[in-house]
């Protein structure tokens, strides 16, 4: 019976070793925190070639217990970008790109901004590689693209970032009656209004022009023809010729001029009772007036 214990105590001593080996092998390849590292895991890549390369960078320690790890775990793998570092076990790195883990970056559009804007913002500041194409696709979606602060895929392409602002614009406009003319008109609303308070007021102002068949005449349009938001002249008024520009158009623009927020569509569709139709920003303050006289005596006493 000697020789069947010794054989058990072979065969403990060996199962501690595999296992001791496998736990070395499984274990974070810096003790430290290791410096973190971009690694992008193609679509179709197969397990040993993602074994291979993150052992090559020094994110793993081995790219057999890494493979052999993910294989008996029966992993999934999904593609995308991922933050990874050498501080990681082999098993959290599994377990990030399985679950799709991937790194992100938060975004903020602002209530107002055009899409040209969101297409700078997103590729110069945020540096969004994969949208080079955001600005010709989103353009048909001006106004419906919704404006909030986001988090998103590193590499989010353009197609996948035009569907989730256009998700939530319909989440947070789903509960109220909103037909296109509402959101072009709040698109000017936003453009015009420096605080919410005056967003109703300015709203029904330009309700009340649409209601007397007068021409809106609002500077946000003009300037969304000439495609910046920069002061204008009152000689770009008959200048700029556009189906934009409401100075030499009757009724609304074509399209929003811009993403409009919340609070701004609601004030189309709740705007304040009263019969001005005109109004203008001076000294921090908003005048609004009935006549054309009554405005014109205003913007003289104001400047």
């Amino acid at each position: 019976m000697k020789w069947l214990k010794l054989l058990a105590l072979i065969v403990l001593i060996f199962s501690i070793g595999v296992a001791a080996t496998f736990i070395y092998l499984m274990s974070p390849a810096a003790r430290s925190n290791g410096e973190k590292q971009d690694v992008v895991i193609a679509a179709g890549e197969s397990r040993a070639d993602i074994s291979k390369r993150l052992a090559k960078a020094g994110i793993i320690r081995s790219s057999f217990g890494f493979f052999l790890y993910s294989k008996l775990s029966r992993a999934t793998v999904l593609p995308g970008t991922y933050e990874l570092s050498p501080s990681q076990s082999a098993s959290s790195i599994v377990e990030a790109i399985s679950l799709g883990r991937f790194k992100v970056v938060k975004i903020t559009l602002i209530e107002g901004w055009r899409v040209s804007q969101m297409a700078e913002y997103l590729t110069e500041e945020k540096k969004l590689a994969n949208l080079p194409d955001f600005a010709h696709k989103a353009q048909e979606f001006e106004g419906y693209l919704f404006p909030d602060t986001y988090e998103v895929k590193v590499d989010v392409d353009s197609d996948s970032l035009i569907k989730l602002l256009r998700s939530n614009f319909q989440a947070k406009t789903d509960q109220l009656a909103v037909i296109p003319e509402t959101v072009i008109l709040a698109s000017i609303v936003e453009r015009e209004a420096k605080s919410d308070s005056e967003r109703p007021q300015i709203a029904q102002v330009y309700l009340n022009r649409q209601k007397i068949g007068m021409r809106l005449e609002a500077d946000p349009t003009v300037q969304y023809a000439k495609g910046s938001w920069a002061a204008i002249t009152v000689a770009d008024y008959r200048s700029v010729i556009s189906p934009y520009n409401t100075y030499l158009n009757d009724g609304l623009p074509p399209t929003p001029i811009c993403s409009p927020g919340l609070k701004s569509i609601e004030a189309v569709l709740g705007p304040a009772n009263h019969d001005y139709l005109y109004f203008f920003h001076a000294k921090g303050q908003t005048f609004f007036s009935k006549s054309l006289a009554e405005h014109r005596a205003k913007v003289r006493e104001s400047f």
